[in-house]
């Protein structure tokens, strides 16, 4: 994995999910977000699930700006992340979870290439929110 790339997980990480007792309940083949490498433990990386925005009521939208809107010392307010890569899109940063190459099923391809988010400011963005929400669990 690169750092910044967008990749699909294989059935079998989410089958290890609920082995475990935890849940993850979308079944459809959505990118996750590689947001960042580990500081400690090799080969792991930290991942942000996306959705598109574009199947998304007025109400659910209000709902993520106003998380996003919140002031800085609201954890809540890392919550989300509106961007844009290919399309529009929701980075659901609470939802963030580790994960190794062993769980990626393959890169995830836009106009025949591997999607990687290139917008630095972004990329910042994404990055500060996950460590606050790392710090903060």
């Amino acid at each position: 994995m690169v750092e910044s790339g967008f990749y699909l997980i294989k059935n079998d990480f989410i089958n290890l999910i609920k082995k475990i007792g935890g849940r993850y309940l979308d079944n459809k083949e959505r990118p996750i977000y590689c947001c960042i490498k580990d500081k400690f433990i090799d080969n792991l990386y930290w991942a942000i699930p996306t959705s598109e925005l574009s199947h998304r009521s007025k109400a659910q939208i209000d709902k993520y700006n106003k998380y996003i809107s919140l002031p800085k010392n609201d954890i809540r307010s890392a919550y989300y992340h509106i961007g844009y890569t290919n399309k529009p899109a929701l980075y659901k940063i609470s939802n963030c979870f580790p994960i190794t190459d062993k769980y990626i099923e393959r890169e995830y391809i836009s106009k025949g290439k591997h999607l990687v988010l290139l917008n630095a400011k972004q990329q910042k963005v994404i990055r500060n929110k996950l460590m606050r929400i790392l710090s903060y669990e």
